[in-house]
């Protein structure tokens, strides 16, 4: 596959690139300046987009079959910015006429009971209602979107540094525990879950989550 990574130098994104190389996809990595790119993207392809110009991201992942974004806000940036970058990549795949978009989401969006989001629960953090409110105005931007097999891929409530161990589970809409009630991934098998996904194109416009 020719896969389009947005955000491919950060923690998440770098640890996709890192499982599609080694599966033997091509990967461009998409980053808004010119940098050296981490050891996990060797062999990947650099292009510079500013992902506010859709005909310049549209420009860069023409021809790729999915465009593939783990855009977060870095320090200081404005967290409303998470659903006007999902509004634009979802604009720049259309002009490019890529077909697939999948994204890194947030768990709040998901669902611990029947209409239920998590961010709506009464023991959310405060700490991370803005993000998780963010992340689920992106959400909203992409539901509507037919014409585009989108996916939004939430990762565990606790995502970080940690061994890989090569199982993980995946399901759609609702939030995933473990027996013990925690829910969490490394980012490295959280990587290998979100390229599984771009492999079989299992949930097209969903929302999905991966968790041990």
């Amino acid at each position: 596959m020719k896969i389009a990574l947005v955000g491919a130098t950060g923690n998440i994104g770098r640890q996709i690139a890192r499982h599609a190389l080694a599966k033997g996809h091509q990967v461009t990595a998409i980053v808004r300046s010119e940098k050296a790119l981490p050891a996990e993207l060797a062999g990947a392809s650099l292009a510079i987009a500013p992902l506010d110009d859709a005909a310049a991201l549209a420009a860069v992942i023409r021809g790729h079959d999915v465009l593939a974004s783990a855009y977060g806000p870095r320090p200081g940036d404005d967290i409303g910015q998470i659903p006007v970058v999902a509004a634009q990549l979802v604009a720049a795949a259309r002009e490019a006429s890529v077909p697939r978009l999948v994204v890194v989401g947030g768990a709040g969006s998901l669902e611990v009971a029947p209409g239920l989001q998590l961010v709506d629960t009464p023991d959310f953090p405060a700490a991370y209602k803005p993000f998780a409110l963010a992340a689920r105005d992106a959400l909203t931007q992409l539901r509507p979107v037919q014409d585009i097999d989108w996916t939004f891929f939430s990762p565990a409530a606790e995502i970080g540094p940690g061994e890989e161990r090569g199982t993980y589970r995946v399901q759609a809409r609702t939030f995933l525990t473990d027996a013990d009630g925690h829910s969490r991934i490394s980012y490295a098998d959280y990587g290998a879950a979100f390229v599984e996904e771009l492999e079989t194109n299992a949930h097209p416009r969903e929302i999905i989550t991966a968790a041990y």
